[in-house]
């Protein structure tokens, strides 16, 4: 007599289809762990919102540094309703014409000088820019730029991985170790590139921060600096290059690490 399942077979197709359903949501999973670039308090921005505010605004804005050719735009999300802003900045022209009493006023408080009509611009990327400056604009400092002497476990963890390709880069970038080595790690590193055991303490917080921002070769034309390394994987990596040469034998380096961290108190 045949066996007969208690369980529906599962056709092929079906199951290759909940294969690709798991597949999609590990990728989408990895992919939102590894684009939370967010900085320390949390806010978050669109990239374009920023580079259209540096190009456009801040020739004639300040934010909270007092007013330039026009208005401080510090707290204008806060001081105007979203809806008006989104119809001044896209055609300021004509809100003044319409006799509205805000823009009017502030075209005889700025001496006639009207904004510019950002025509071009969407209803969107307004919105990414107002967003942008509601989180704290200029203000919001990127992740890397933390001082790496508040970082976590975690965190040097990552770095150790990235640097050593055990953990692979967002957009690919070769792992550290292919042309570096550092001292003390119970790994082996390349010797392409010089070993980096002290660098840390060598260049400083800051100025290894600028460093990691940039390719270290130019050897492969698909990688430019906005598509490199992550905030995240940056400050990691500055993570675990300060804790690697914290353990380095010689006083210097503690001795700095320790007036570095007074510092930053």
């Amino acid at each position: 007599m045949a066996r007969t399942s208690v369980y529906p077979e599962r056709s092929p197709r079906r199951a290759t289809l909940l294969l690709v359903l798991v597949m999609l949501a590990s990728g989408i999973q990895r992919a939102n762990a590894q684009d939370d670039d967010s900085n320390p308090g949390g806010a978050k921005f669109s990239p374009d919102a920023v580079a259209t505010f540096n190009k456009r605004c801040s020739a004639c804005h300040t934010y909270g540094k007092g007013i330039k050719v026009g208005p401080d735009l510090k707290g204008v999300t806060e001081r105007r309703k979203r809806e008006w802003l989104l119809r001044f900045i896209h055609g300021s022209s004509g809100v003044i014409k319409s006799g509205d009493p805000t823009a009017t006023a502030l075209f005889v408080q700025f001496k006639q000088q009207r904004m510019p009509d950002w025509t071009d611009l969407s209803e969107k990327q307004i919105n990414d820019i107002l967003d942008y400056l509601a989180g704290g604009g200029p203000d919001i400092k990127p992740l890397d730029e933390r001082n790496a002497n508040l970082s976590t476990r975690a965190e040097i963890e990552t770095g150790r991985q990235l640097f050593y390709g055990q953990m692979h880069f967002k957009h690919d970038a070769q792992p550290c170790a292919t042309c570096h080595s550092v001292q003390g790690s119970g790994l082996r590193g390349g010797s392409l590139g010089p070993n980096l055991s002290s660098v840390y303490f060598k260049y400083q917080d800051k100025a290894l921060t600028s460093f990691l921002r940039h390719p270290c070769f130019q050897w492969d034309s698909d990688i430019s600096a906005t598509s490199y390394l992550t905030a995240k994987e940056s400050f990691a990596l500055k993570a675990f290059l300060r804790q690697v040469a914290l353990q380095q034998p010689t006083n210097t380096a503690k001795a700095a690490d320790r007036s570095e961290g007074s510092s930053n108190r």
